[in-house]
């Protein structure tokens, strides 16, 4: 009896010593592991600060940068019938008046900057094929648009295609095309073969106006790829989708509704 006793006596001392020794590796254990962590806490903030105080103009503009957006309102003032007023040569030199509908683009600056040197580019074109896809037209001339109501402060003048700046919160329209009296397309030199001459085109409102004709959209649907752009701020693309149906209505709110489609659709 006495032997056993002994005997569970030091086995008890040794369980004690073993977790004696067990709770102090695992305090050990914890005060590394907290210590570990706030080391590396303490990296990463010396780390951040360091970025910050190398990219800080970087990180500011870019938080501060122009943001566009594109919107489209077939209604006015964004888009409306007016007069257009040109000079042909008949049996003498006439001044001729044609109905028109002009077709433009919201451009808003969401950003915090303004906008310097803004410029809208159309960079491709694709068009609405039978299986219902867009197939790109090879044969587009891209090139920017013009900006509604402006001139170019260059030498020799012209349209206005780098708008000077828009600031934060404002926008400014520019001029996406037109559609014209289908009895003034020839005149004007808006013309496609194929087209009948009862149909109308919508001319797409580029800087210069292509030899190759390819700004005159026959009846169809077609998808615009848009870039917009300024000076200090990196290219957005917005795509328009435009739908000729060919008719021509005098009344501005059935040719809306029936004559021209317009809207984004990415």
């Amino acid at each position: 009896m006495l032997l056993g006793s002994r005997r569970a006596s030091r086995a008890g001392a040794r369980l004690r010593n073993a977790l004696e020794v067990t709770e102090h590796r695992m305090v050990t254990f914890q005060e590394m592991e907290l210590g570990s962590i706030a080391q590396w806490i303490s990296a990463i903030a010396t780390l951040l600060v360091v970025l910050v105080a190398l990219f800080k103009d970087e990180i500011v503009n870019w938080w501060r940068r122009p943001i566009f957006d594109v919107s489209v309102f077939l209604e006015p003032p964004h888009c409306h019938r007016t007069t257009l007023q040109y000079q042909f040569q008949r049996t003498a030199l006439t001044f001729v008046q044609a109905q028109c509908y002009y077709f433009r683009v919201w451009i808003k600056n969401c950003g915090k900057t303004r906008a310097t040197r803004v410029q809208v580019f159309a960079a491709k074109l694709y068009r609405k094929v039978a299986d219902g896809s867009f197939k790109e037209d090879q044969h587009f001339l891209p090139m920017n648009l013009r900006w509604a109501h402006g001139h170019s402060q260059e030498p020799g003048g012209g349209p206005e295609i780098y708008a000077e700046g828009i600031s934060p919160q404002m926008g400014n329209h520019c001029d996406l095309g037109h559609v014209t009296d289908p009895n003034n397309r020839v005149e004007l030199g808006e013309n496609l073969d194929g087209v009948p001459a009862a149909n109308t085109l919508f001319a797409l409102d580029l800087e210069v106006i292509p030899a190759t004709k390819s700004h005159l959209l026959a009846p169809g649907t077609y998808r615009l790829e848009l870039q917009v752009a300024a000076a200090n701020s990196r290219p957005v693309t917005k795509v328009l989708e435009i739908t000729v149906t060919g008719q021509w209505f005098a009344d501005e709110r059935k040719m809306f509704q029936d004559g021209i489609g317009l809207r984004v659709v990415a």
